[in-house]
């Protein structure tokens, strides 16, 4: 059995005569009256029967029909799909990032967009709260590109595109709020709300207070940074965050650290052994050629970071 003895059983069911079928699928009629008896002889069954010049479907197949219809359909869509997936033109480029670069996403959607006029390809951003989270599925090949930092791995190729700072955010009512900038060490036994053991940050922020001698409260642990700017605002304690792209969340204050803390390198990157659509190379390269877009962004939408 082949898709070509299924597609001439269709043709010939749905127009029941054998002429017109094959004037259809453009063949000899010879040729598709071979293709049947060979489907037939192969399943042992009579699928057809003359009724005058017209033939009909057997008790068989009338059963066997509606079987070769959904896989021929399904095969149809599966095609079309694929098609679609992987023209430059309209393919769908699936991307996964940090939630702290919620914002940044749209932007630079757009921009690519009204840069290079490609308004039918389906972009798609997922957030993921950890760095595990997105490794994992960089690597697993579920989505073409990651905004994040760097995956230190040799199957990840990376492009840099700017620096996210990290910076204190405090209720408006905290002491610390009077202020721009302040000291890490103005933390010590103050109630503190964290990023959990799963995410990168976490471990930054222990290392900032090993080497700071310092032992804040840990309060609460999330995942999430909207979870924490809610914390944050209720006022249940102050966080280390990377800067909200969106400004001060409600009832908080972002203020500027003293000390010296590196901020975090982001990077587009891609799977090499993993296949990239056309549409998810085209954005991929816009990218690469833009420079460093995350610091543009910044640049544009938060200048008093500079």
């Amino acid at each position: 059995m082949n898709l070509r003895q299924l597609y001439y059983f269709k043709a010939i069911a749905e127009l029941e005569h054998y002429t017109r079928a094959a004037e259809k699928l453009y063949v000899s009629q010879s040729s598709l009256s071979h293709a049947i008896q060979e489907l037939e002889a192969e399943l042992n069954v009579e699928f057809f029967v003359k009724r005058g010049r017209n033939v009909e479907l057997t008790k068989y197949g009338q059963l066997f029909l509606p079987y070769v219809q959904q896989t021929l359909e399904t095969l149809e869509t599966g095609i079309a799909t694929l098609s679609d997936y992987i023209n430059p033109n309209t393919g769908t480029v699936v991307m996964a990032g940090f939630p702290s670069l919620a914002q940044f996403a749209p932007d630079i959607i757009v921009r690519y967009v009204s840069e290079t006029n490609r308004i039918d390809v389906r972009l798609q951003f997922n957030q993921e709260a950890t760095y595990a989270q997105l490794r994992e599925q960089l690597l697993a090949g579920q989505v073409d590109l990651i905004f994040a930092t760097e995956v230190d791995d040799p199957r990840v190729a990376t492009s840099y595109i700017g620096d996210h700072q990290i910076v204190l955010l405090v209720p408006l009512g905290h002491r610390l709020a009077r202020h721009d900038q302040a000291d890490l060490r103005e933390l010590d036994g103050e109630d503190f709300i964290a990023f959990d053991t799963n995410c990168q940050l976490r471990g930054v922020t222990d290392q900032i207070f090993q080497s700071l001698d310092i032992h804040p409260n840990i309060t609460m642990e999330t995942a999430q940074d909207l979870i924490i700017y809610g914390l944050v605002a209720a006022s249940h304690g102050v966080s280390i965050i990377p800067y909200p792209l969106g400004g001060a969340p409600y009832n908080t204050k972002i203020i500027r650290i003293a000390n010296d803390i590196p901020p975090r390198r982001l990077y587009l990157q891609w799977n090499k052994g993993q296949y990239l659509p056309p549409a998810a190379e085209y954005f991929r390269d816009f990218i690469i050629r833009s420079g460093e877009v995350f610091t543009q962004f910044l640049q544009k939408n938060h200048p008093n970071l500079f």
